[in-house]
């Protein structure tokens, strides 16, 4: 583990930008599709609030933030991390399971907060985030040094 140089920084920034912004433009289009089945069921009527009440700055502000502690984190590990879009795709899906997967898991097994089938259509759009997320960071990284 190395500390964060400027160099480092400039990396972080520019991987983080093109990340955000992708999942920014996917990301709408994604929610519609993973939870408008959800939306219009009248058993799950009272979770979702209509989209015209959606503070859309707080999920914004979560990807914003996950994409930008992900690039610091995975730049302090990327030494020990593989690399390429193989190595995206393994940090990806393990920290899926890891961070999304498990505590779901876990949780449902204890508690029923929620329709199962609700929680894992959230835990797979957090997944498929989280891939691309590791995907964009970790392409090209080593090609730069």
């Amino acid at each position: 583990m190395t500390s964060l140089n400027t160099e480092k920084w400039n990396r972080i920034l520019v991987r983080f930008l093109l990340a955000f912004s992708f999942w920014e433009a996917v990301s709408i289009p994604l929610r519609m599709l993973f939870f408008s089945k959800f939306y219009f069921d009248p058993n799950f009527k009272g979770i979702f609030v209509p989209i015209t009440d959606v503070f859309w700055i707080a999920p914004v502000f979560s990807d914003l933030v996950f994409t930008l502690s992900f690039g610091v984190l995975y730049s302090l590990i990327k030494d020990s991390l593989p690399q390429g879009l193989v190595g995206g795709f393994l940090v990806g899906i393990l920290v899926s399971i890891i961070g999304f997967v498990s505590p779901m898991l876990w949780t449902l097994s204890l508690t029923n907060f929620a329709p199962v089938v609700l929680v894992w259509v959230w835990v797979a759009y957090y997944a498929i985030f989280t891939t691309v997320t590791a995907v964009i960071y970790s392409v090209g990284w080593n090609s730069e040094d």
